[in-house]
């Protein structure tokens, strides 16, 4: 039996769903198969529920599900297709360019991980990007805006044989901090939409909105066109999370700076870190959303995460069990609030489709090729390692840009097939080895897995996906009004 066997119940009982982890097959079958080959992975299928040598195990050979290679060959086809993905991947993203305007924040979340320090402007964290900083790079940019420029510029992929003597239009720049808009950030950011909209490029970025309406000038499809915005609560909850210095109340603030946004087309997704002690408070907010029309609207999207203590990455709640809640929630079709269901929603769709439902490789941007510029000229190539020197790759300015090369070349080179436990594991294609920061601090490298809970609720996941579009695809009842609408931005740990 193959070591890359995924399933779980589904909610008829008779049946059980199938996925192979390199195949990509997907099948439904009877739940003493698929239990069998779920509970004895790798294992020589002494004694199977089903007839040897009969239709069954003719078509479980087929997909995969049984094999005749060895352990250590059908690795080798996992490290293969992973490396194949691999390339792919580094070919054909190009990078992901990121401001950081200021490390200033307005708000002191108790959960964050950035430093007080940091949010408080103390000694270099005090440093607002100015326009020369912006302007060196965009010359950087200029110089990588196209498909596999960080990895070509590393030798990592062959040169791509054509003229890059004019630099293209990038999609989409981004906007991190601290907080990246704020009043001391106004004038610098109207710069950066200024250059980007001279290059055809839009604005993305993750903010507290708090201060989002002194940047209604800037917010369209062709300024600020995407936004991440936390929201933790209802208003006596959110209040006691969400506050600053000069803003004590800002629940109220940051809804109305949300339907300022969606008036002004632009994308919104609002994002929920959720603990102990907010999780009732999902279904509030849905209720919220709903009442204010936001689920009805084709900007608008909304997802609960969890938050985990930074310092050793603890979930404080377990994705097993906000899934559990955004999923009852679902069940009377009113919920415009999804969790962690997006990889497997995403792997049916595409069974179904009949293409190949692992797309990629990588777990973020930081995998191939993501330069965030901060203010004091300082590059860096991961989100939580932002204003950290020690984590920098590289300095740029003065028509130069000095990359650590070795440190860069590490990140792009991390994927599964380069993890010995993620060669050997059925979800590595779906889960893609986890955050690389997370596994350096669990590990002290970046080779190395961050499962994060990632086999305990998947295959559940998975189930209960499938149950609902087989439904919906029989008319069986009615489709779940649920937006699973998701920005091109990476994910913020604690947001």
């Amino acid at each position: 039996m193959s070591s890359y066997v995924i399933g779980a119940p589904l909610a008829d009982e008779r049946f059980f769903l199938l996925l192979h982890g390199i195949r990509g097959s997907l099948d439904k079958v009877a739940t003493t198969t698929g239990a069998y080959l779920v509970e004895n992975r790798g294992e020589i299928a002494a004694a199977p529920p089903w007839d040897s040598g009969g239709r069954i195990e003719a078509h479980l050979k087929e997909r995969g599900y049984l094999t005749d290679l060895s352990q250590e060959q059908e690795r080798g086809l996992m490290v293969d297709t992973a490396t194949a993905l691999h390339e792919v991947d580094l070919a054909s993203n190009p990078p992901s360019f990121v401001f950081v305007p200021a490390y200033t924040c307005n708000l002191r979340c108790p959960y964050c991980y950035q430093s007080h320090e940091m949010h408080a402007g103390k000694g270099d964290f005090a440093t607002v990007m100015t326009r020369e900083r912006v302007d060196e790079a965009f010359r950087v940019i200029d110089g990588f805006d196209r498909p596999g420029a960080v990895a070509r510029h590393l030798d990592l992929l062959p040169p791509s044989g054509k003229d890059v003597s004019q630099a293209g239009a990038v999609g989409k720049l981004g906007l991190f901090g601290g907080e990246p808009l704020q009043e001391a950030t106004r004038e610098i950011v109207g710069y950066i939409v200024e250059r980007a909209r001279n290059r055809g490029s839009a604005l993305w970025a993750i903010t507290n909105g708090v201060q989002l309406d002194l940047f209604a000038d800037l917010l369209g499809p062709d300024g600020l066109a995407e936004l991440q915005i936390t929201l933790d609560g209802m208003a006596d909850l959110h209040d006691s999370r969400r506050v600053g210095p000069r803003f004590r109340h800002t629940f109220h603030k940051i809804v109305e700076n949300i339907d300022r946004a969606l008036d002004a087309d632009v994308r919104v997704r609002v994002r929920m870190n959720v603990d102990r002690s907010n999780a009732d408070h999902v279904a509030r907010l849905n209720d919220l959303f709903m009442e204010r029309g936001w689920d009805e609207h084709p900007s608008f999207s909304a997802a609960a995460a969890v938050v985990t203590g930074e310092a050793k990455h603890e979930q404080l709640v377990s994705p097993a069990d906000l899934m559990e809640l955004t999923r009852a929630l679902r069940t009377d079709g009113t919920s415009c609030v999804s969790s962690y269901e997006g990889h497997a929603l995403n792997i049916i769709r595409r069974a179904i489709a009949e293409s190949y439902p692992f797309q990629r490789a990588v777990n973020c941007s930081a995998e191939t090729g993501l330069l965030m510029f901060d203010p004091r000229g300082d590059l860096y190539g991961c989100w939580d390692e932002v204003g950290l020197i020690g984590r920098r790759i590289g300095r740029y300015g003065g028509g130069v840009l000095d990359l650590d090369e070795e440190v860069v070349r590490n990140w792009l080179s991390r994927f599964p097939g380069a993890i010995e436990q993620c060669s050997r594991c059925p979800y590595a294609l779906i889960h893609t080895s986890g955050c690389a920061n997370t596994a350096r601090v669990d590990s002290g490298s970046i080779f190395a897995a961050a499962c994060e809970g990632f086999q305990a609720y998947f295959p559940r996941s998975l189930a209960e996906s499938y149950d609902e579009i087989e439904h919906q695809l029989l008319g069986n009842m009615p489709p779940a009004r649920t937006r699973t609408r998701s920005l091109p931005i990476v994910q913020v740990t604690s947001g």
